[in-house]
Parts: structure tokens; sequence; C-alpha cells
């Protein structure tokens, strides 16, 4: 891998529901819908790996929607592919991604979480 293919995340290739499909980094324009979409579904991953059937239970609209729009295809045609498949395609657009989650999301989910503790904190009756 070259030092530009590494600065530049790259597409990968995968054949989902019998068509090629090339998952990108997102773009700018995706980013807005992309982030309300999955910012409650980062909430639910953990560091020791992704449960996906708990992660499909608890916030599957959410994950389908946003890699409906991290691939550019209507969410309906999300809906209708395979389990594996959209098990698959959602670990890549993550992998594809990775690097704006740690470097993006990631923090700012945890800025979030302080500050909603330091609020939490701040409210309570103080024990002394």
């Amino acid at each position: 891998m070259s030092d530009l293919e590494t600065l530049i995340p790259q597409a990968v290739e995968l054949v989902i529901d019998g068509e090629p499909l090339a998952i990108k980094p997102l773009k700018v324009g995706q980013m807005p819908a992309f982030l309300r979409a999955i910012t409650p579904v980062m909430q639910q991953i953990g560091g020791d790996g992704i449960d996906w059937l708990a992660l499909f239970g608890e916030r599957g609209d959410d994950l389908l929607t946003a890699v409906s729009i991290a691939v550019g295809r209507p969410r309906a045609w999300v809906d209708e592919l395979a389990a594996d498949e959209a098990i698959l395609l959602a670990a890549k657009v993550i992998e594809v991604n990775a690097d704006f989650f740690t470097r993006t999301v990631m923090p700012r989910l945890d800025g979030l979480i302080t500050q909603a503790s330091t609020v939490a904190a701040g409210s309570t009756p103080s024990s002394t």
C-alpha cells in the first residue's frame, strides 16, 4: 500500500445482491444525514467487537438508514438484502470510514458523554 493510499481511504469493491458495489469514504454532502442516523448506532458499539444481532435489534433502522446513505442506494434496496449481505455491507461502510469514526465521531460522542456526566454531577445535591 502506498503512502497516498494510507492517507486517503480507498474504495472497497463488493458484490451485493448480485451487483458490484464500491464502498467509498463519505462525501461531505452525505455527512449530515449519515451522522444523524449513525450516532445512536455508534453509542451501541463497544470496544470489544460488534454484536451485530443486538445492534440490529436495538438500532437496526438507524444502521440501515446510515448504510443506505453511505452507499447511495434507496433504503428499500438495503431493506431487501439478505441478512448476511446487510451485515457485510454495514461492516464495510464502517471499515472504509473507520478513520472518520475514530477521529471525528467517537471523540464527539465521548465529549457528549463527559458533558452529560458533568451536568448530571452538577445537578445533584452535595453531601457536604
